[in-house]
């Protein structure tokens, strides 16, 4: 299906008649380790796979219902594997014992997890090398893995107690140009602002799908229907209002130099929607499948936590934000 493939229900007053509320979820996000395109490991040029991956998804995105990529740059306590005590497996049981360092002081934790065989799901006991970054499973002496600490530690299911704060939210159509390849302000004052020592950085690169739920008093009908469908709002302008929806949201010290323009923009959208399309509110929930430390997103003045879900519209002192939504999201009809 292809964007705008029902735009020839925009002008009927079935639909443009009615009172219509947005709801913006979360349907894909992909993140990278900055510090893997600074600094790949050894015969690996993880710039470049990674720019190619972001290129595939960005074609594949354009191909079906071409939307634009909202991206956080965000960080969190270092963590890094103790090499100077070596990964154990348990005397007795499956247990993998191995240790962590915490942020600038290394503070160190010890962690246990099980390394499970693809086709019979039992428990095993590979082989495991481990430098500062890595972690390397020796399956078999030709069939090696080797993962990043933060992948290793989210596929395995350990928390730490380390959330994920977000410093910048942006916008984009390319995401192998920006914010990864060249200048980027917002990254540029968030390596500034937050410490190197004490921190990892990272990149999401967020998908949402728009629905838009409509009642027509005239009509007795309720509705909801994908924005990317029927194009009301053109993907352009239905970028940039969820991008500064959620700069607004997460209100971060990195964005706070251009903070007044971007809530000028969004309260200028949010009146152009209502007045032109009935469109009085725009509801965004966040919250990944299955819960995560990596996930686990906070800023300044957002507490940390596995689900965001708030609605951004116009009040009495201009555009505000509330939590939660009295919308309630029912099948397409």
């Amino acid at each position: 299906m292809n964007r705008g493939e029902f735009d020839f229900l925009q002008p009927e007053p079935i639909y443009t008649d009615s009172d219509k509320d947005w709801h913006v979820e979360l349907i894909n996000s992909t993140y990278f380790w900055y510090d893997l395109l600074l600094h790949p490991p050894e015969g690996f040029d993880t710039k470049q796979q990674i720019t190619d991956y972001l290129k595939q998804l960005q074609a594949i995105v354009e191909s079906q219902l071409d939307k634009r990529f909202i991206y956080f740059l965000a960080a969190r306590k270092k963590l890094r594997f103790c090499v100077t005590k070596k990964p154990r497996y348990s005397l007795f049981g499956s247990d993998l014992v191995f240790y962590v360092e915490i942020g600038r002081e290394r503070i160190l934790r010890k962690v246990t997890t099980r390394i499970f065989d693809a086709q019979t799901q039992q428990p095993i006991k590979p082989p495991v090398e481990v430098s500062d970054r890595f972690i390397t499973l020796c399956y078999t002496p030709n069939h090696k893995m080797s993962m990043s600490i933060h992948d290793f530690l989210q596929s395995s299911d350990i928390e730490l107690g380390i959330n994920m704060e977000v410093h910048y939210v942006g916008y984009t159509k390319n995401p192998a140009e920006r914010p990864i390849n060249g200048a980027h302000r917002g990254l540029s004052d968030m390596l500034y602002r937050v410490s190197n020592e004490e921190h990892d950085f990272f990149v999401f690169y967020n998908l949402f799908k728009v629905s838009s739920i409509g009642i027509n008093p005239n009509a007795a009908i309720n509705f909801i229907i994908a924005n990317s469908i029927i194009d009301e709002i053109n993907v352009d302008e239905e970028g940039r209002i969820i991008e500064k929806a959620l700069i607004k949201y997460f209100n971060a010290e990195t964005q706070e130099i251009n903070k007044e323009n971007e809530h000028a923009e969004l309260e200028k959208s949010l009146e152009r929607l209502a007045a032109k399309n009935n469109i009085n509110s725009v509801a965004i929930h966040i919250e990944m499948d299955e819960p995560s430390e990596l996930y686990r997103f906070c800023s300044r003045s957002v507490e940390p936590s596995d689900k965001h879900f708030f609605t951004c519209r116009i009040g009495n002192n201009g555009v505000e934000i509330v939590e939660g939504s009295n919308l309630v999201v029912m099948p397409y009809v």
